[in-house]
């Protein structure tokens, strides 16, 4: 037997949704489905992968992508929920940072999904947030590895040419459009209510991990861990270089309105590691 997750963390992409997959399971009343439970799952199923595409299908990825993508979706509940099991754990919940890229064609359709299927009530939904810039720019340093299987229109370009180069039409650009997060926001807020939607900053968790993650913990309902048990940041790239002065300056214009929209809704988080706009 198996029941719905009631915490999600839908974003954002290079913000910590990985590490935050690994660190949540470190606390005794929090599952989060990692590779090693993803893997479990799949062969206690008998779950033929191929019947799947984006997370579903990689076992190596804590992601499911079940909401943001029609395939899965269409797959069923029932597949889905058994990826959540019944024990004595009381929180219950998964990492897929596209469940945040609500304005993407190829996602459309996902906050329906998870209106129709969760308990929007009851459900708890986490963003981690990055400052918009550096975000950006480690996105599209990750594109540039040898091994990214994704982004290859922007393989081999400058950070400038694909950014202030590649900005019209905006909406099809997503390094640019990972790193707006307003609109976003406020689509979760509208449909799991503000009370139930946390915003984190990574730059605050990288800062102070224990204090950071006794605030979820305490949001989950739960109770905070006396020490840091051993948090780690995962997928964190090892880049070299620096963005442009000229992209640098583009970029805060590009992302300023967005910014401001973002702090009005979450005023007293710590934005000083953030880039000034």
């Amino acid at each position: 037997m198996s029941k719905l997750p009631n915490f999600l963390i839908v974003g954002v992409m290079k913000a910590g949704t990985s590490g935050a997959a690994l660190n949540l399971n470190m606390h005794p009343e929090i599952y989060c489905v990692t590779p090693y439970w993803k893997k479990k799952t799949i062969e206690k199923h008998s779950y033929n992968t191929g019947s799947f595409v984006g997370g579903m299908s990689n076992e190596e990825s804590k992601e499911m992508d079940f909401f943001n993508l029609q395939t899965n979706y269409d797959q069923g509940i029932d597949i889905y929920k058994n990826f959540f099991p019944i024990n004595s754990i009381p929180n219950r919940g998964e990492s897929s940072p596209n469940y945040f890229c609500l304005d993407e064609n190829r996602y459309s359709g996902c906050m329906t999904r998870m209106d129709e299927s969760l308990d929007t009530e009851n459900t708890k939904i986490i963003i981690f947030l990055r400052d918009p810039i550096t975000r950006a720019y480690s996105h599209w340093n990750h594109i540039q590895l040898p091994n990214t299987d994704f982004g290859d229109r922007y393989k081999g370009k400058t950070f400038n040419e694909c950014t202030e180069q590649a900005s019209n039409p905006a909406a099809n650009n997503a390094i640019l459009g990972r790193s707006m997060y307003a609109n976003n926001i406020a689509s979760y807020r509208s449909t799991f209510g503000n009370d139930n939607v946390y915003v984190a900053t990574q730059e605050s968790i990288i800062a102070n991990p224990l204090a950071e993650y006794n605030k979820i913990f305490n949001f989950l309902g739960t109770f905070d861990l006396p020490t840091d048990p051993g948090f780690v940041m995962s997928n964190v790239g090892d880049y070299t270089g620096s963005i442009d002065s000229q992209s640098l300056a583009w970029c805060k214009d590009y992302f300023r309105n967005d910014v401001t929209l973002v702090k009005a809704l979450y005023p007293d988080l710590d934005y000083s590691g953030w880039n000034s706009y």
